[in-house]
């Protein structure tokens, strides 16, 4: 039996949220990511995947209002991905933006709640009241609020290179298309052209690239993290190498409590270019050097590391 997209994408949400519980417990930096797929996790929640809509909606009135709920938890978990992909660089998170998320919210349930008749539970609730100018308003505005979501992200990560990027990008234009066309298909019903088939057909274009969307974007998170978790093995051991190197040089190596280990293997090959200034390197001190050089230059992007850089460069080709 075929899984349903939206099984899927509850299932990367799922897997995405587990993995980044650890790290999001030791690294406020990764907490971001961590609310977010926890936020999109409960928002695919309430489609129904685990439990019949029926059931949930029937927990809050049912009246439909699992949907404005499913779209609250949908642009908050969208507007922390923002974040967090923003974040993927090193840099810091502003709470002073934390603002736009309920003005978001607001936006769009203010119109839910003007919704002449709602209806009974219908996993159909968009279809079967889109004729209605309140429906219009209220799903026309949340799909705005992710458009607005998914460019700033795409202009914020545009021309970063590491290729979880690419998954992010890709995602993030198929839920871009994906909300556009939705917005297309409820002016058309709010127009009065029905539920003819040309106008479905419209409204069936929404839920595949949308999902998919979501799926790829969890996929690049989950890529960054293996690639970080790889590149953190990596350090540890040079930084390991690169002590031993001075220990046998000689000089006095000790630890500094909750060292990055990206730092410490800078501090480390300073120290050990330093030396290769005023004596020759053996062969294997070269190689290491070589090596911690070629990894600081794809992780710090700082003068003193070109500096070293070069330098590790003069001695190896010495």
């Amino acid at each position: 039996m075929l899984l349903r997209i939206e099984t899927v994408a509850f299932l990367a949400l799922l897997i995405l949220t587990l993995i980044r519980l650890p790290s999001a417990i030791r690294q406020p930096s990764s907490r971001l990511t961590w609310i977010a797929t926890i936020t999109g996790l409960a928002a695919v929640f309430m489609v129904g995947v685990v439990v019949p809509l029926p059931t949930v909606d029937g927990w809050i009135g049912a009246t439909n209002v699992a949907n404005l709920i499913q779209n609250i938890l949908a642009t908050t978990a969208f507007w922390f991905v923002m974040r967090a992909a923003l974040t993927l660089d090193g840099s810091r998170f502003n709470p002073r933006s934390l603002w736009e998320l309920p003005a978001m919210v607001l936006a769009f349930t203010i119109p839910f709640l003007l919704i002449a008749d709602r209806g009974s539970t219908t996993d159909e609730f968009i279809k079967a009241t889109a004729d209605q100018l309140g429906l219009w308003a209220y799903a026309s505005i949340y799909m705005g609020c992710v458009v607005l979501i998914m460019v700033r992200m795409l202009r914020g990560i545009y021309g970063r290179k590491p290729r979880p990027y690419i998954l992010i990008r890709i995602g993030a234009w198929a839920i871009l298309a994906a909300s556009l066309i939705e917005i297309v298909y409820l002016t058309l019903r709010v127009a009065g052209l029905g539920r003819t088939e040309p106008v479905e057909f419209v409204g069936a274009l929404f839920t595949i690239p949308f999902y998919s969307g979501v799926v790829l974007v969890c996929g690049g998170i989950i890529l960054f993290a293996a690639v970080r978790a790889g590149r953190r093995s990596m350090n540890a051991t040079l930084g390991r190498l690169l002590a031993k190197a001075n220990l046998d040089r000689g000089m006095i190596v000790r630890p500094i409590p909750d060292e990055d280990p990206v730092h410490e293997t800078y501090r480390l090959a300073v120290r050990l270019t330093d030396i290769a200034n005023s004596q020759e390197l053996t062969k294997r001190e070269r190689v290491l050097l070589r090596a911690a050089t070629g990894m600081l230059d794809r992780q710090m992007r700082a003068p003193a590391v070109v500096r070293m850089s070069s330098s590790a460069e003069e001695v190896t080709t010495s």
